[in-house]
């Protein structure tokens, strides 16, 4: 039977490593498993801009940067729901809509970030996401441009592949107690 150690080495070992030029095995970087399709917004758009792309991209965070390219903030589904309008108080959307497009996203987004670099191995940003208690970790250049996210979502997609590839290998006694 695996423990959940021997998941963790086998994950990274077996199915997602490779040797450098010295034979020695690497893992795998955050590079491999982030999402370079950005979802991003302005300092200077609205709560409502935020909730109204949410809901478009079926996203939970939304990434907030300036004209270069700079990552200035973050907000999640969660600032949305803590600082917006109860949409349960209002019958139209556009009711909703218009109270929300008056409080801009420079107002509710996080600035204070843990972000990482595209080369940190993924094992590093999987323990940042856990004992940070955070949903996702915005991929920065040296120069804080954003070039990519990972996410809460990404690791439990991962995870089911693997319990799937583990599974398929070492069965399960169906009437194990």
């Amino acid at each position: 039977m695996i423990k959940i150690n021997d998941f963790i080495i086998h994950r990274f070992t077996i199915y997602k490593s490779r040797r450098n030029n010295q034979g020695e095995l690497t893992m795998i970087t955050v590079r491999e498993m982030m999402s370079s399709d950005l979802i991003t917004l302005s300092r200077f758009n609205s709560l409502s801009d935020a909730r109204n792309l949410m809901d478009a991209k079926q996203v939970r965070h939304i990434l907030i940067v300036d004209d270069e390219g700079q990552l200035l903030g973050l907000v999640s589904h969660r600032d949305i729901l803590a600082r917006g309008i109860s949409s349960q108080k209002y019958a139209e959307k556009e009711e909703l809509d218009k109270i929300e497009s008056g409080i801009l996203l420079s107002d509710i987004m996080t600035t204070k970030l843990i972000s990482v670099t595209a080369n940190l191995p993924i094992a590093n940003a999987a323990k940042l996401i856990f004992t940070k208690k955070i949903g996702c970790l915005p991929v920065t250049d040296y120069k804080n441009k954003l070039v990519g996210i990972i996410t809460d979502h990404d690791f439990v997609a991962i995870t089911i592949q693997l319990l799937d590839i583990m599974a398929q290998e070492e069965p399960l006694d169906e009437g194990f107690n």
